[in-house]
């Protein structure tokens, strides 16, 4: 037919040698010079969706065509043609971006580049496919749509609530940076507040209880358990950072916790109890790992031996976490010196200050009150009058 759009589009790396290269779209009208389009993504997957689309776009105008019906308007001015604004074309590369598909694969690589760690990207990863449907693009990232996806889960505990929160709104920031998303967005998102229970923590008579409790079939996997558990109810280490541990890091009675499995990306080295050491030399070398059969199972494997020596031992109900946190308020309340506590455990200082000071028991609080008002060098007050006068 004679008034038929012939148009054909493709995508292309320009410079692909450069770190920073990304896709361009190419448009070739007949009748016309070629035209290149940069669709400012580096994602393979993106600017070929933004070629299918624009070849739908063609097909339906040659079907209204030869039909002999008016084309729509709106399909009129999406067309990108040599002669259409290029504004256009640019604004029509996300339109056709599938959330899960292929948004997910391009943050994915965003959160690499800033540092994050592997694991954290795994767990923004799966919220994300568990609040967005299947067949969403990022067009229909909206206010009304993301409160719908979130009240999906208003059955479930806030802090399962604020975790999924936080991950939508952290890939809403990403769209906004990649795709033009609207910026009014992020102030759209309830902040979900977590209720903070009290921290459990064990002393450590009773932290030895339950270490002594532990069970399991195999006596050398019931001692590696045990070695373990002790490591970080002494240390306060965390529980996978332990299992991570190598022979290698294991160095002079120290223990060198590794920037990769760190949830602060920093090396952190740490004396043992020379008990603790021996304890670990003892330790049958069959591999690289330290641990050996316990490094292997899962998180929920290992707290399913914990839990049942908790039981046996007819101790407080605890966790994994909970060694940690029993180990933090042992030291702080020995030492009071948080940035030393905090450096032994790996904490930021301002997560240090936050937790450690909420475990100030009032008794101290008042003891520390007492102090102040007995001092040699206190100046009478109005305190000292009403207590003459016998009124307090």
């Amino acid at each position: 037919m004679r008034n038929t759009l012939k148009i054909s589009y493709s995508c292309y790396i320009k410079n692909p040698k450069r770190p920073s290269a990304h896709y361009y779209g190419r448009v070739r009208e007949s009748g016309m010079p070629v035209m290149d389009i940069d669709l400012h993504t580096k994602v393979k997957a993106v600017a070929e969706s933004w070629v299918a689309l624009r070849r739908d776009e063609v097909k339906r105008y040659n079907q209204y065509v030869v039909c002999g019906e008016k084309v729509p308007a709106d399909l009129e001015r999406s067309i990108v043609r040599r002669n259409s604004p290029l504004v256009i074309a640019q604004k029509a590369s996300s339109e056709a971006v599938n959330i899960v598909t292929v948004g997910l694969d391009g943050w994915e690589q965003d959160l690499r580049r800033v540092g994050r760690r592997e694991r954290t990207i795994a767990v923004y990863s799966r919220a994300l496919k568990n609040v967005v449907p299947k067949d969403a693009l990022v067009t229909d990232i909206n206010e009304d749509n993301i409160r719908l996806w979130l009240s999906k889960f208003d059955h479930l505990k806030s802090a399962t609530r604020k975790h999924y929160s936080v991950a939508t709104r952290e890939f809403v920031r990403y769209c906004i940076k990649r795709y033009g998303i609207d910026r009014n967005l992020l102030d759209s998102f309830d902040y979900v507040k977590v209720e903070t229970a009290e921290r459990p923590y064990w002393t450590m008579k009773q932290m030895y209880h339950i270490i002594e409790a532990v069970e399991h079939p195999d006596k050398a996997v019931e001692r590696l358990y045990k070695a373990y558990f002790w490591v970080m109810a002494t240390v306060g280490s965390r529980q996978q950072e332990t299992a991570d541990l190598r022979w290698e890091d294991f160095r002079d009675g120290c223990l060198t916790f590794r920037a990769e499995t760190t949830k602060s990306g920093e090396t952190r080295r740490v004396p043992l109890d020379w008990r603790i050491a021996d304890m670990l030399a003892r330790l049958p070398r069959d591999g690289a790992m330290m641990f050996g059969p316990v490094s292997t199972v899962t998180q929920a494997a290992r707290y399913a031996v914990l839990r049942k020596a908790v039981t046996k031992s007819k101790m407080p109900f605890g966790s994994l976490h909970t060694f940690r946190h029993s180990v933090s308020m042992l030291m702080y309340k020995s030492t009071n010196d948080i940035k030393a506590t905090a450096q032994l455990l790996g904490h930021k200082e301002m997560t240090a200050l936050k937790y450690y000071q909420a475990s100030r028991q009032a008794d101290e609080l008042r003891n520390i009150v007492q102090a102040a008002y007995e001092s040699e060098n206190l100046i009478p007050g109005p305190m000292d009058r009403l207590i003459e006068e016998g009124l307090i």
